[in-house]
């Protein structure tokens, strides 16, 4: 990111990753064993965005699932372990070690859908509105940016960030521009800590 933001690259050497659940973010997997994802126009065999990755846990997931996947890192230890987990399970995808927000127009309309969880609440507030903007460039028309949104509640924030608040109105201001919110759902089988703080929202590129 911006060397306003968090030094990422010495949370990953020092193993300090709490947002890390060390597997499938459940949410995601409840969503998809539910038939939730095609049920929404997110059929496999799409081409899918996951922007800050790290480990790579749910894209790996979404490849065996039959989704052309994509992650975007700019830790180089995340993106190596992203992409041996790949490998590990015999999935096929790209992980690519890129600022997310610097993403340039070789990448445009590339996009069905992307898929973000902890990645937009973990950007100072201000480079909210680039991530929009970034990531309806990358999405082909009428595409979709499928969002798990944490944190909704200042209880699971932390005082200062990351991870930092995510209100609803904020949700609407910095996206409207760009996206049109299709659904917004509950989230099933959240981790303990983080039951009651987050939501799904499924948004579409005008």
């Amino acid at each position: 990111m911006e060397s306003t933001g968090p030094d990422w690259e010495q949370y990953y050497r020092s193993g300090e990753t709490p947002w890390d659940l060390r597997g499938v973010t459940p949410p995601l997997q409840a969503l998809a064993e539910a038939g939730g994802l095609a049920a929404r126009g997110l059929t496999p065999g799409s081409a899918v965005a996951v922007p800050g990755c790290g480990r790579g846990h749910d894209l790996r997931y979404l490849a065996q699932l039959g989704y052309r996947v994509t992650g975007f890192d700019l830790v180089p230890a995340a993106v190596e372990e992203a992409r041996r987990l790949l490998a590990l399970n015999r999935a096929e995808g790209e992980v690519l070690c890129r600022d997310f927000l610097g993403l340039g127009e070789e990448l445009a309309g590339r996009f069905d859908w992307a898929y973000e969880y902890t990645f937009f609440c973990a950007l100072p507030p201000h480079l909210r509105g680039e991530f929009a903007r970034v990531t309806a460039a990358l999405l082909r028309p009428g595409g979709y940016l499928l969002a798990l949104t944490f944190p909704l509640t200042a209880a699971a924030a932390a005082p200062s960030g990351p991870p930092y608040l995510v209100r609803e109105e904020d949700l609407q201001v910095t996206l409207a521009r760009h996206f049109t919110l299709a659904a917004s759902f509950e989230a099933e089988r959240s981790a303990p800590r983080r039951a009651g703080a987050e939501r799904w929202y499924l948004w579409q590129r005008r």
